[in-house]
């Protein structure tokens, strides 16, 4: 279960990486496409501003953590909409699971803390040493933040610092964790800059920026 957690937040990681580095290419076709058929990008986002705030889902809950784009600035434009109106899902709630989950390791980042942070080590280790220590640090603290506990395992492991025994809660709260990780892949390839980044004619370019036009302003090209 660690490895298949490790797995998808990497496949996660890839393709929210592909979706960032797409959207200025998206941009730029759709606001060509737009050029080209004399349309008015400020005006229409100015007309369906209700349209674009449900289609964005703007004020709710979302899998991201990340900002969406500024709908008003026409030099960002409205870069994630998915292919079909899509219903945005909500954070799974906090179980008892989480919490104990969470706080057990949470008592492993202390232990890890004792061995990694400069406050803790001192004069114990080189500087070099400390400066990769204090890195480590820096990974575990993102790692208990963003639920990745497999980086907290594995420091663990390379410290020899004693791990908490409640295996069959962590994989139960693995299996969990696996799902929605799945259904936040699933979301993010349903995207536009990830449909714009696979692909490979300007056919096909075209077409995604024409179907995204006719979903956000029901414009036919």
């Amino acid at each position: 279960m660690v490895n298949e957690i490790r797995f998808l937040h990497n496949e996660k990681d890839l393709i929210r990486q592909i979706n960032s580095e797409s959207a200025a290419g998206f941009q730029e076709h759709y606001l060509k496409i737009a050029a080209e058929n004399g349309l008015d990008i400020q005006a229409l986002n100015k007309e369906n501003e209700e349209k674009i705030k449900e289609a964005y889902g703007l004020g709710e809950p979302k899998i991201s953590s990340e900002k969406f784009p500024d709908i008003e600035d026409p030099a960002l434009g409205a870069l994630m909409v998915c292919p079909q109106p899509l219903k945005e899902k909500n954070e799974p709630s906090e179980t008892q699971d989480d919490i104990e989950i969470h706080d057990s390791f949470n008592k492993l980042f202390r232990r890890l803390a004792m061995k990694l942070h400069p406050d803790k080590v001192g004069n114990q280790v080189t500087i070099e040493q400390g400066i990769e220590n204090l890195s480590l640090f820096k990974d575990a603290k993102d790692a208990l933040d963003e639920r990745k506990y497999f980086i907290l395992l594995d420091l663990a492991e390379r410290f020899g610092i004693t791990q908490s025994r409640n295996y069959k809660q962590q994989i139960r709260w693995m299996k969990k964790e696996s799902g929605h990780i799945s259904d936040v892949i699933a979301h993010e390839k349903d995207t536009y800059n990830y449909l714009f980044a696979d692909c490979e004619t300007e056919e096909q370019k075209d077409t995604i920026v024409k179907r995204f036009l006719f979903q956000l302003f029901g414009i036919h090209l």
